[in-house]
């Protein structure tokens, strides 16, 4: 598939009408909220309209399947999910895709995968596509909740939990010395967004154009720099999917995945301050309160998260991941909420 960072990102104001009078026949991928919002903007109506529930396969199929195969290209507006959705009916039908996200916090924007969900795990992959191209159009994207957004920077810092792991295991003296050259340029990266990106807000502390731009480069170049080392293992994007598997409901995937990393930190003593610092300056939603995650909604979360690591590669140099050797589980979970609800 082709990376993140040759993905062609358009933005512009009102750049989804001015686009979609050149569309032909096509069809659309949505969620309700999403397509209530800019259907209004669009000027060629679309020949089908789908629009997506949830991601489990058999869903995904039986909407691509009921929409005709007389047209010329899909357009995915809205989130994650229908934006991954779309990319399944592309697939089938073996036609071109063009995004239209409704929000710029998710990875499914630059990303060609389309995972298999059968109900609330994955088991493998359903589809690859890449897009034609990208629209994000600034009056769009500012109707959204502002935290559906900054959501996206989220999604970036979360890096934090792979290095609190592999500091953690090095001070054990359970994995090799933690490779700064490795490391250090990613916090050094996370601090920088944290001072650069409020610099881009309103007098209002709303999004500007510029702020858009900013969290859509920044989910664009995660790939590039992200940590991909056996012995930073990404216990947060695991805390995620473990979060909705075992509550049966979805949440902010940049939110959750944030909150995994500060638990993660917190648990490994590696500055979970910090973190906490970088994400309240970037305006991200993380703590159980605000993202309204009772105290048994996230036990269950903690205790789904060993299943769930274990399923996939979760060693740190034939260590499993703290989650999962010392989980946040019993006493431990007592004070880790404890912790939280002081934060």
């Amino acid at each position: 598939m082709r990376p993140a960072r040759e993905y062609d990102i358009r933005f512009g104001h009102n750049i989804l009408g001015k686009s979609s009078k050149n569309w032909g026949r096509y069809l659309v991928i949505s969620t309700p909220s999403a397509w209530s919002i800019v259907k209004s903007k669009i000027v060629r109506s679309p020949v089908g309209l789908g629009m997506n529930n949830w991601l489990d396969r058999s869903h995904l199929i039986e909407v691509s399947d009921s929409l005709t195969n007389d047209a010329d290209m899909v357009v995915g507006i809205g989130g994650g999910r229908a934006l991954d959705h779309a990319k399944l009916v592309a697939s089938r039908k073996d036609l071109p895709l063009i995004q239209v996200p409704t929000i710029v916090s998710t990875g499914a924007i630059i990303h060609g995968f389309v995972a298999d969900w059968k109900g609330r795990v994955i088991v493998g992959k359903l589809a690859e596509v890449d897009c034609e191209y990208v629209l994000v159009d600034y009056d769009i994207i500012k109707q959204a909740p502002l935290h559906l957004n900054t959501a996206g920077l989220g999604d970036v810092l979360c890096g934090y939990s792979g290095i609190s792991e592999w500091n953690y295991f090095a001070d054990m003296g359970m994995s090799d010395p933690v490779d700064t050259s490795l490391t250090k340029p990613l916090l050094d990266h996370y601090e920088k967004i944290s001072y650069d990106f409020p610099l881009t807000l309103e007098n209002d502390h709303s999004l500007s154009d510029k702020s858009i731009s900013y969290i859509m480069k920044e989910v664009q170049d995660r790939d590039d720099r992200m940590l991909r080392d056996p012995r930073a293992p990404a216990a947060d994007h695991s805390f995620c999917f473990a979060l909705e598997a075992a509550n049966d409901k979805y949440w902010v995937h940049g939110e959750a995945c944030a909150l995994g990393a500060v638990i993660v930190a917190w648990h490994t003593d590696q500055s979970p301050e910090t973190l906490v610092k970088w994400l309240d300056r970037c305006m991200v939603k993380f703590r159980p309160k605000d993202m309204e995650i009772s105290k048994k909604e996230l036990s269950r979360s903690l205790e789904e998260l060993v299943t769930w690591m274990q399923r996939g590669d979760s060693k740190t140099n034939g260590n499993p991941s703290i989650m999962v050797s010392n989980p946040v589980t019993g006493d431990r979970f007592e004070e880790c909420w404890s912790w939280l609800s002081t934060i």
